[in-house]
């Protein structure tokens, strides 16, 4: 269907008249308020669990309603039975009427769409606010991991130095070791110095006795030559 072309006064009219709509629908919306209904959920026995009321979104919107929501439509009342002859009774609408029609439903669908990429918008909003939680928990678990490799590098460093003061014992230890091993055989070299020089003395002990014996034994004899 081709729509007229409106004259200027006729938009000058239908313009005042869309304000008047916008105003109303705009006070309209301030003063209206969307009642919430509990909505029972059926389990998977057949009992409706507890009711419950989602904040924000309306309830009252059920396949039940829906019918009554859509506008009301008779289409039997545009049957045609004569196409050459239409009957006066089918329903009409003066010019004035269609533009003023068009006009209010025109800027309703304006409204509509405007309120839908309002929507759109928030729905991104809630999309970049997601992501920025996501990027969040990221940094957290990097931050975890960081301090994770970090504990694990001052334990090694402690072992590190557990290590070094393990390495000085060990080599005061060795160092010891070596000491004692070296002085033993010094100490045994010396006793067996004066082991020697104890057997020397011994052996010098026991000839000077052979001697003192041997002219101990002259000595006798010679009284005894003289005694005959």
């Amino acid at each position: 269907m081709v729509r007229p072309r409106l004259s200027g006064a006729r938009k000058t009219a239908a313009k005042n008249v869309a304000q008047k709509i916008a105003g109303g629908s705009k006070a309209l919306g301030t003063a209206t308020t969307v009642v919430e209904k509990p909505v029972a959920l059926a389990l998977p026995n057949g009992n409706a669990s507890t009711a419950f009321v989602l904040p924000g979104l309306p309830s009252h919107i059920t396949p039940d309603a829906i019918a009554g929501m859509i506008p009301k439509f008779d289409e039997s009342a545009y049957a045609i039975s004569d196409p050459l002859n239409p009957s006066e009774t089918l329903p009409q609408v003066t010019e004035a009427q269609f533009d003023k029609g068009m006009t209010i439903y025109e800027g309703t669908q304006r409204a509509l769409k405007l309120t839908g990429a309002a929507f759109d918008t928030t729905k991104e909003r809630f999309t970049a606010l997601g992501k920025q939680a996501q990027a969040f928990g990221s940094g957290i678990r990097a931050a975890t991991q960081f301090e994770k490799v970090r504990g694990d590098f001052l334990d090694y460093k402690a072992q590190v130095e557990t290590n070094e003061q393990k390495g000085i014992v060990l080599d005061v230890s060795q160092h010891k070791t070596t000491t004692d091993r070296s002085g033993a055989t010094h100490t045994t070299a010396a006793m067996d110095e004066k082991l020697k020089q104890a057997e020397i003395a011994a052996n010098l002990a026991r000839a000077n006795t052979q001697d003192k014996q041997n002219k101990l034994d002259q000595f006798r004899k010679s009284l005894g030559e003289y005694a005959a």
